[in-house]
């Protein structure tokens, strides 16, 4: 009797499993059936859309980690900066026709030196009132782009005796 109600319940089951198949109708490879030129091409896209994400992404991080305000206080001005290794940085730091090397670090700030060569004072304040005044677009124009992942031509920056020999021709004129 116990049989007899389970070879019921297994005949509807074998019939359906009877009826599927199992790797019987496998289509075969055929040579002309590979990859087109259209799916290289939406391949490329994708890629670039990938890229693009990316960039934006670092792009977002970079401008809300360097977030900083602006200062108030017309006398006291950053000049330059420059990053030297993990949280130490040499910042000019001018206050009036006076300015000054200082070199900060995560815990501290210490003075280096009194720059005392006017003219580079004045050119680092001009610089930075120039700087001020230019309104720079939310993201790089598509030249700084190529000219920064391309060969570095070697900075054409004066030195002190460079910006000596300018100053006596000025004063010549």
């Amino acid at each position: 009797m116990f049989l007899d109600q389970s070879s019921d319940i297994d005949d509807p089951l074998r019939a359906f499993e009877q009826s599927l198949t199992l790797a019987d109708d496998v289509t075969t490879f055929t040579p002309g059936a590979g990859p087109s030129i259209w799916d290289a091409f939406k391949m490329i896209i994708v890629l670039a859309l990938c890229v693009a994400a990316i960039y934006g992404v670092v792009f977002i991080f970079k401008r809300i980690s360097r977030k900083q305000t602006p200062s108030t206080d017309p006398y006291l001005k950053v000049l330059a900066n420059s990053h030297l290794a993990s949280s130490r940085y040499v910042h000019v730091v001018a206050v009036g026709t006076k300015a000054w090397l200082v070199g900060s670090s995560e815990g501290s700030v210490n003075l280096i030196s009194e720059i005392e060569d006017q003219d580079i004072i004045n050119s680092m304040l001009h610089a930075e009132a120039t700087k001020g005044t230019q309104t720079p677009g939310r993201f790089p124009d598509f030249l700084s782009v190529l000219r920064r992942f391309g060969n570095q031509i070697q900075a054409n920056t004066p030195g002190v005796d460079e910006i000596r020999k300018r100053r006596e021709k000025l004063e010549g004129l």
